[in-house]
C-alpha cells in the first residue's frame, strides 16, 4: 500500500511537470501586440459655403425706358453778314441802276429783224459798263459808233457823239470793247456786218 502511494504522488508530480513545461513553453510563443498610444484631436468646424443670392427675374417689358434727357436747345447765332459782301451786293446793284440808266438807244444803217440778238448784245455791253461820272450835270450823253462781224466780232469802235466828259467817254467806249466777241449774227440775216449807233446815257436822280 506504501508503495502504491508512493507511485500515486511520483504520477501526480510528473503531470504536474509536465503540465508546468508545456503550459511555460506557450506562454514564451505567445506575441505580444505592439501598443501605439493614440490621440484624438477634436476636428475643425467646417464652415459652410455661402449661398449665392439668385436675383429674382425681371420681366423687361415691365420695366419703363429711363427718361430722356431733353437737349438744351442753344439759341442760334444768327452769322453777321461780312461787310465785304454786302458792300459787292450794293455795288452792284448801283452798277445794275446805272446800267439801266445808260444804254438808252440804239439805231442801225441795215434793216435788222432779230430783237433777241438786240437783247443779247444790250445785256452783254450792260455788264461791262462802269458809270465813272460824279459830276452835277443833270444829263450826260455819248453815243459809241461800232460794227459786228458775222463772227461777232466788235471792230471799228469809237465815240461818234461826246458827252463833253472824257471819263464817260472813255467808260462808254472800253464796255463796248470788252463785250467782244459777241454771238455770231443770225443765220437769216442776209448782211456780212450789222453797224450799231449805241446811246450811252445819265440822268441824275
Amino acid at each position: 500500500m506504501r508503495k502504491a502511494f508512493i507511485i500515486s504522488i511520483v504520477t501526480h508530480v510528473g503531470l504536474l511537470l509536465l503540465l508546468y513545461y508545456f503550459g511555460w513553453e506557450r506562454s514564451a510563443t505567445i506575441s505580444v501586440p505592439q501598443v501605439y498610444q493614440v490621440r484624438i484631436l477634436s476636428m475643425p468646424e467646417v464652415q459652410a459655403a455661402p449661398v449665392e443670392e439668385v436675383a429674382p427675374e425681371v420681366d423687361v417689358e415691365t420695366i419703363p425706358p429711363p427718361p430722356e434727357e431733353k437737349k438744351r436747345l442753344k439759341p442760334k447765332q444768327k452769322k453777321a453778314k461780312p461787310q465785304k459782301k454786302r458792300q459787292q451786293t450794293d455795288k452792284r446793284l448801283i452798277q445794275q441802276q446805272q446800267s439801266d440808266q445808260a444804254l438808252s438807244g440804239m439805231r442801225s444803217d441795215e434793216q435788222f429783224e432779230f430783237p433777241w440778238y438786240l437783247r443779247l448784245m444790250i445785256n452783254r455791253i450792260s455788264r461791262n459798263w462802269r458809270n465813272p461820272y460824279a459830276g452835277q450835270a443833270e444829263v450826260v450823253l455819248c453815243t459809241i459808233y461800232f460794227r459786228i462781224q458775222r463772227d461777232g466780232r466788235i471792230d471799228d469802235a469809237r465815240v461818234e457823239k461826246s458827252s463833253g466828259e472824257a471819263s464817260f467817254d472813255r467808260a462808254a467806249l472800253r464796255a463796248v470793247i470788252n463785250s467782244s466777241p459777241l454771238t455770231q449774227l443770225p443765220p437769216d440775216y442776209g448782211e456780212s456786218r450789222l453797224t450799231v449807233h449805241l446811246d450811252f446815257e445819265y440822268r441824275k436822280q
